[in-house]
């Protein structure tokens, strides 16, 4: 797809409007490919950020929709939207401003009195509420709310009542009740915020099997509880609360990787150093040699001229695309800046991102 936009592109104007050479003077960034297979056709999005003047950045838009094959088949681009990154940076600084005032009162709570603090405690636990048959612990915007935080149990809640989190509700164990299952369905973005045991394992694997809504996960380090937490660290943990997929994509690489020997971890880590912000891919053997090294832009079309590849190291975006290809060719290892979202992921087969090699150099 993307070999598409650059090929059929390329040549339709001069310099200053050829893609390749927008992207080397950096008025072009990282061109992102979603696709999915929807009633017998590849279908999805080409996601481009530039640098432009509105003139400029109208004129690359219809030049994108004049694309009419993608290899042998055919192709139809319409332009879906146009956002100013301006705009996009007001509002995220206005999250952010929020997120300041949060962690303001979240630190301010950390050094108050001893006398203080119980005086605090004691005003928070009436605003504890219940939902649903069995009076879950919840805090009173759980119905309300357009998100949700779930937690194991009251303490947890309370925690984050004191932070002003107000959406929040306890599964009160392991055994996930259909109303709140119900009320995952509801929202539009629920947060599991779990222990780092075996426990808040076992809660993450019932909420997913009874079909709940988990749109994100944050986790205190191993053997952690949410309720020893100091507030700070709370709400930073929450606020930097993973994509499901990454989530699950990365807890299996780590289990896996326990299996690769410490010598083959070093030749990863060295390799994805070497691609990481350069747009290239290394393609490896099972003994960690390099194969190949070829432009991301190239990988998908490229990777079935290489046969003996275990590995791919790249700088670029985990998409089900190329874990379905990459399984077909009996690939083992994925390496990427950041995992996509994902559907189907082969059991036989180990995604990380070059953040997880970052310090076995």
């Amino acid at each position: 797809m993307i070999g598409a936009v650059f090929g059929q592109t390329e040549g339709l104007f001069d310099e200053t409007l050829d893609l390749k050479s927008l992207q080397k003077r950096g008025r072009v960034g990282r061109i992102e490919v979603n696709t999915k297979e929807e009633g017998g056709k590849t279908v999805g999005e080409v996601i481009i950020p530039v640098s432009l003047d509105q003139s400029t950045t109208a004129l690359l838009a219809a030049t994108i929709e004049s694309i009419d094959r993608v290899g042998p088949y055919q192709t139809k681009f319409t332009l879906k939207e146009i956002e100013d990154i301006r705009e996009v940076k007001k509002r995220e600084i206005g999250e952010r401003a929020k997120e300041i005032m949060q962690l303001w009162r979240a630190q301010k709570k950390t050094h108050e009195a001893e006398i203080v603090e119980e005086v605090h405690k004691s005003t928070e636990e009436q605003r504890i509420t219940s939902f649903g048959e069995i009076a879950l612990p919840a805090g009173p915007e759980v119905e309300t709310s357009k998100e949700l935080v779930i937690v194991e149990g009251r303490a947890d809640v309370q925690l984050l009542l004191s932070l002003g989190i107000k959406n929040v509700i306890a599964t009160n164990g392991v055994e996930i009740h259909r109303s709140l299952v119900n009320l995952t369905k509801s929202k539009e973005k629920v947060v599991a915020f779990l222990d780092g045991d075996r426990v808040g394992d076992m809660i993450l694997k019932s909420l997913l099997r009874e079909g709940a809504k988990i749109d994100y996960v944050a986790r205190p380090p191993k053997g952690k509880e949410v309720e020893e937490l100091p507030p700070t660290d709370a709400l930073s943990l929450l606020n930097a609360a993973e994509p499901l997929s990454q989530y699950l994509a990365r807890e299996e690489g780590e289990k896996r990787m326990l299996k690769i020997s410490d010598a083959m971890k070093r030749r990863i880590a060295a390799e994805a150093a070497n691609v990481k912000e350069r747009l290239l891919s290394s393609l490896l053997d099972e003994n960690g040699e390099k194969v190949a090294e070829v432009p991301v832009t190239e990988l998908y079309d490229r990777l079935d001229a290489y046969r003996e590849v275990f590995g791919i190291v790249f700088d670029g975006v985990v998409t089900q695309r190329l874990v379905d290809k990459a399984n077909s060719l009996g690939i083992k290892l994925i390496v990427g800046e950041r995992i996509g979202s994902l559907e189907k992921k082969p059991e036989s087969m180990t995604i990380m991102r070059l953040a997880d090699f970052s310090e076995q150099v």
